[in-house]
Formats: C-alpha cells, structure tokens, sequence
C-alpha cells in the first residue's frame, strides 16, 4: 500500500530529518503494490527490514527456501497455491503477470509456469527478499516480525531463533496473548512487533484497535491499514514512545504517546 508507506516516512521526517527506520515485516501479498512499495523500500538510505510471514512464504515461491519452509519443488507449488488465497496474486499482478496466467498457474502448478513469473521480479527485488534477516537487534532494542517468547531472555535472539523449527515459526508466526503483552519479560531490551492487528487484544482505551500498544517493553505496530477502511498505518519512536499514523489515503491522523 504506496500512498500511505510513502505519506508516514514524510510525516516522520517531518518530524525527524535525521530519522532512521526499521520495519517489522510484510512489504508483499496484502495490497496491490508490492513491487512500488519494495521500490520506495530500497530507495530509503540506512533503513533496515526485518521479514514478515508474507515475505517469508514469497522468499520460498521464489527461491525454493526460506526461513521457515520446505525446499522441495512439490512445497514451493503448494506454497503457491496456499497465499493465493493471501494476496500473492496481487503481489505478482503489480509485477506485470497477467490475472488469466496466474488462474491457469493455480489450476495446473507447474515449475515452468512458476519459473516464468518469478521472472517478472527483478532480481534486486528477489536479493532484497532473500537477504531479509528474521530480527533485528540493536543495543537498546529489538525487532521481530510476530512474537519472541517473555520467559525468553532478548540476548542472541537471532542466533537462538534459527535454532529450532518452533522458534523459527514464533519469530514469524506466532502472536502474544494479552496476559503475555501485561507480564514483566524477561527482555533486557525493549521488543518491536507487528503481525498481529492489535483489535485482536482488547486494550482499554482502544476499542476500535487503532491504535499501537506502546509499553516500557513491548510495542506492537500493526494498526490493521491493510485489512479494512478505518485500518491505519503506524510508526513509533523508540526514544519518546510518541506514534505518528496515516490512514489508508495517506492522511496523517493522530500523533500521540501511546498507551502506557
């Protein structure tokens, strides 16, 4: 969703001229721009990306591997077939494939038909999918797509998620209660998420879910632009714990604190 990626990183660096980012995953499957918002993505000096569940499975259709999935030619197919039904079809659309090709793909998966649309993406395209690591830690902080264990210490998080198949799937996959958002964490640094719509959790102060839930050791960010008109997008410093939102246009609409 272009308008209101490229409408928040002006809102931020309207703020901040000096701002870097991180992101927390999914720039495929859920719009129809996925080749413009890789564009703008790769266009960004400094910013770092960690990968979504989205970009996980597009890794696999493309490559033959991922972070978590099969290598076999039979479970790229099938990983095809499966997010279809998730937006893959408009992710290859914005690369030019055609609707009648891609439901002939999906009728007859074969290798030659995929190869022939991986072939519509280019290749710094596919580099940048392939080289997304699963988190991100900085001195101060941590980014993950979808959920890091609370009993789990935040120290060597990337080197102990690799380290099995269920840690693998909790990085990308998994998705936090609300009795875990509430406990203490055992995290030295405070954890960035997104994933799961935060409508799911019922917080007060938020009944719509439109709003992140900005805690001393957790923020989770996905604020729903993707999934229904009053959806929106979402920033948060990590210095000030302030957000900065734009709805599904492109319009800045709230700016805040957060919730403590």
């Amino acid at each position: 969703m272009l308008a209101p990626l490229a409408a928040l990183i002006d809102a931020v660096r309207g703020r901040d001229a000096t701002a870097r980012f991180y992101f927390v995953g999914d720039y495929v499957n859920r719009g129809s721009e996925s080749r413009q918002v890789i564009d703008l993505l790769l266009s960004l000096t400094g910013a770092k990306f960690v990968r979504g569940n989205h970009d996980d499975v597009f890794d696999q259709v493309l490559h033959g591997k991922a972070y978590l999935g099969g290598a076999t030619e039979q479970q790229r197919l099938a990983a095809f077939g499966w997010f279809m039904q998730h937006g893959l079809g408009a992710t290859f659309r914005s690369y030019g494939a055609d609707a009648l090709e891609l439901e002939q793909m999906l009728r007859r998966p074969t290798a030659g038909a995929l190869q022939r649309l991986i072939d519509l993406v280019p290749e710094n395209h596919r580099r940048f999918i392939r080289e997304l690591p699963a988190v991100i830690e900085a001195p101060d902080l941590f980014v993950a797509h979808a959920k890091w264990d609370p009993h789990s210490p935040s120290d060597s998080i990337a080197a102990r998620a690799g380290s099995s198949e269920r840690m693998r799937y909790t990085v990308l996959w998994g998705r936090f209660t609300l009795a875990e958002i509430e406990r203490k964490k055992r995290w030295r640094h405070r954890g960035f998420f997104g994933h799961t719509p935060v409508f799911n959790y019922a917080v007060k102060d938020d009944e719509n879910g439109q709003l992140p839930i900005v805690r001393d050791d957790i923020v989770l960010l996905d604020t729903a632009a993707a999934l229904g008109p009053a959806g929106r997008l979402t920033a948060v410093c990590a210095e000030t714990s302030e957000y900065l939102q734009v709805d599904r246009g492109g319009v800045v609409i709230a700016g805040d604190r957060g919730s403590p």
